[in-house]
């Protein structure tokens, strides 16, 4: 299915005045105008996201002095912690963040440290990741991972129970626990004190903890749009900071190290990269590209890995999806694992199995797509698409129905089952509310649900529920959209001429970067370009590459990747409109413009 070219108006661009920024290409004013960045200051924090203005101090959350006095007491105390993480990249990288602080502060205060060793228990399948052993004299700290199909997302009474019968004094979530009203409610009347770092919706009533989340109604913390690992490194801050004024041993900026783990979660957990979040995840690639974390380095290494300067788009292709395998296909305490080692012949390793993991990740997504292709339902008679089989593990799911949308341009429901249980996650476009979907349609049939507007999780019981839902749902789905206005879309930044591609338009889009959430890596469009030659290259003939010329006489080489199906459009001398990036690319020390293929079609 073609894709629909879509490219908006940069409304209020003529307003934009950018007189202090003259090494910029014109496409700047245009560029900030898409991303609602018109006045002065805006301008200034997005080109130069500054440390001391932009990242608030952690004590501006209304009960981080409280959460401080807590850990420090159960330093004190000996006390044994429990970090209870998500099994994403963002409750992995979180839970690791507080790992790593609190094993600071034992290293740097009076106390006797214990080596630090890791291994696993297990008990009635509940898999529990030691940090550091327990020593007669000295602090517990465990990090506690939920595996994905057995026990969902969040807290449940099951690994409360765990975590009391460890009997840990003080629970700590990360990325969940601001919706577990009732599992800290258990731990509470069990006599543990319970910290919240999260920052997921919450409901009517708040848990009975102490609350570190940006988002609750009447905190005060000025910036509302952190990633839980975000979050769980103000609490590392917050912790460097109290420490230095007692007294203990801890470098001035050591904080910042960790940034690397924030500058991951920050980009695979979709928040907005403007505001705080712009400037850690800039100094964060500052520190991920140091590699100083072996399993990182090793992760990069096993990944072949071999593009040069590491940035938000290796995050988002590279490393987060082998970090989220681990919770996709085995268990997340295994990427937990690898970014915690400290030794480089271990993590090397670690790095391994999760590469093997990724690998059969994308084995079983790709069988799943397949089988999904061969069902007998016509999916392009409905607004939106609905697939199932026993066959699929509900751990993936959700990557196949957002293939399918992005395919397709509409939404896509995909369950699995695991046990008597089915599992499915939906993924939607901006004009379709597919959590609001599934619980007007669900109704009584559904176990539990939730998400936001354009994903959703849920669990049903019945195996003939399944074709109900699917009918109600192609239901409530065709009364919202019209079905022959769904299709896939490539969004366009801009139009640009051939020569617009110059190293001032290279500068320009460095400038933007990082890339993400609401500052999407720009795609360009040119037009009624003729062709001058063409042809398919790669040792496999599977690349199209091509020279253009537009009517100035500039010409330009591009090159599309595994686009070996757009040759049969570039006919000589036929005019085409095209779809590109544009970056740089270097052979021998040379560097050159390059701007890769993404679509084609025949000049109207």
């Amino acid at each position: 299915m073609g894709k629909t070219w879509q490219c908006t108006e940069a409304q209020g661009a003529e307003k934009i005045t950018l007189q202090k920024y003259p090494e910029l290409h014109p496409i700047a004013a245009r560029m900030l105008a898409r991303r609602n960045i018109f006045e002065e200051q805006e301008i200034e924090n997005f080109f130069n996201p500054n440390w001391e203005t932009g990242v608030p101090d952690p004590f501006l959350f209304a009960h981080m002095h409280e959460a401080v006095d807590r850990i420090f007491l159960a330093l004190e105390k000996g006390e044994r912690i429990v970090i209870h993480g998500d099994y994403d990249a963002d409750g992995v990288t979180g839970s690791a963040v507080l790992a790593e602080a609190i094993k600071m502060l034992k290293s740097s205060a009076s106390y006797d440290v214990p080596r630090t060793t890791y291994h696993v228990q297990s008990s009635d399948e509940q898999k529990f990741f030691t940090i550091l052993a327990r020593e007669d004299s000295g602090m517990d700290l465990d990090v506690y991972i939920p595996h994905r199909e057995r026990e969902g997302y969040g807290l449940n009474m099951e690994s409360v129970e765990l975590i009391i019968q460890s009997k840990a004094n003080l629970l700590i979530t990360v990325d969940c626990g601001v919706a577990n009203v009732n599992e800290i409610a258990k731990a509470r009347a069990a006599g543990m004190d319970v910290i919240v770092v999260d920052h997921h919706q919450h409901g009517e009533v708040l848990p009975d903890a102490i609350l570190i989340h940006p988002g609750l109604p009447g905190e005060k913390y000025p910036f509302k749009n952190l990633a839980a690992v975000g979050v769980a490194w103000k609490v590392a801050c917050a912790l460097a900071a109290e420490a230095r004024a007692r007294g203990f041993d801890v470098p001035a900026g050591w904080e910042k190290w960790l940034l690397d783990l924030v500058s991951i979660a920050t980009i695979t957990d979709i928040v907005p990269l403007k505001g705080e979040n712009r400037v850690l995840e800039k100094y964060g690639l500052v520190v991920l590209n140091k590699l100083r974390r072996p399993g990182i380095k090793a992760l990069l290494e096993v990944a072949n890995w071999k593009k040069g300067e590491l940035d938000s788009e290796t995050i988002g292709f590279v490393i987060g999806p082998r970090i989220n395998a681990a919770g996709r296909m085995e268990h997340a305490f295994m990427a937990v694992d690898m970014l915690l080692e400290e030794r480089p012949e271990q993590a090397a390793s670690k790095a391994l199995a999760l590469e093997s993991i990724n690998k059969s990740r994308q084995k079983a997504t790709e069988q799943m797509m397949k089988e999904a292709e061969n069902m007998s339902v016509d999916h392009s008679m409905h607004s939106i698409i609905v697939a199932w089989s026993e066959k699929w593990s509900p751990s993936l799911v959700g990557l196949a129905a957002g293939r399918y949308t992005d395919k397709f341009g509409k939404p896509a429901i995909f369950v699995g089952k695991f046990g008597n249980t089915w599992i499915g996650s939906g993924r939607s476009i901006p004009e379709y509310d597919i959590t609001s979907a599934v619980r007007d349609a669900g109704g009584s049939m559904l176990l539990r649900y939730g998400g936001h507007h354009q994903a959703c999780g849920f669990s049903l019981e019945k195996d003939e529920y399944l074709d109900l839902l699917a009918i109600a749902l192609r239901g409530h789905a065709a009364k919202a959209l019209e079905l022959e206005n769904l299709k896939p879309r490539l969004k366009i930044e801009d139009v640009l001429r051939l020569e617009d591609l110059d190293w001032k338009l290279i500068q320009t889009l460095l400038r933007f970067e990082p890339y993400g959430e609401g500052n999407p890596k720009p795609i360009f469009m040119s037009q009624n370009l003729s062709v001058i030659e063409s042809a398919l290259v790669g040792a496999t003939q599977n690349h199209v590459k091509c020279v253009l010329q537009e009517q100035t006489g500039k010409r330009q080489k591009f090159i599309g990747f595994y686009k070996a199906d757009l040759l049969p459009v570039f006919q000589t001398g036929q005019p085409v409109d095209i779809v590109y990036d544009v970056s740089v690319s270097e052979w021998n020390g040379r560097k050159e413009i390059q701007c890769k293929l993404i679509d084609v079609r025949l000049s109207s």
